[in-house]
Parts: structure tokens; sequence; C-alpha cells
């Protein structure tokens, strides 16, 4: 069986049933794009430190904020 879009066989069952391969497919939006599970930061991370505490007082963890888009 042939791709409808292109002249390649089509291979694998389920190619067939489609009736395009996966390279014709990700090329017109029908097949989405693989996308990477795991990615690198794009900027480096780094520990959020606290200085000493008084013994009168309780250590209360920092929580980081993300800045928000303006509306």
């Amino acid at each position: 069986m042939k791709c409808c879009y292109c002249p390649h066989q089509l291979r694998t069952k389920e190619s067939k049933a489609r009736g395009y391969g996966p390279i014709c497919g990700q090329k017109l939006g029908l097949i989405p794009k693989p996308t990477p599970r795991h990615r690198p930061a794009l900027t480096p991370v780094k520990p959020v430190t606290t200085g000493p505490v008084h013994p009168d007082q309780t250590a209360i963890p920092i929580q980081p904020t993300l800045p928000t888009e303006p509306e």
C-alpha cells in the first residue's frame, strides 16, 4: 500500500490504517512532532539559603514566587 500524499510504501499497520506515513503526517500537521521528555533547565538553578536564625525565632522556609504576566 502506498502513502496517499507521496509515492512511498507504507510498512507498519498503523500507517496502513491511516493511509499515510509518519513523515507526511508530521509535515501536514496530522501527527504531532515528538517532544523531549527531559530537557535541561534554561537558566541555572541555585539553591536558596537563609542566614542563621535567632534562638527566639522560628525558621520559615522561603517559597519562591514566579513573575506574573501583566494583564
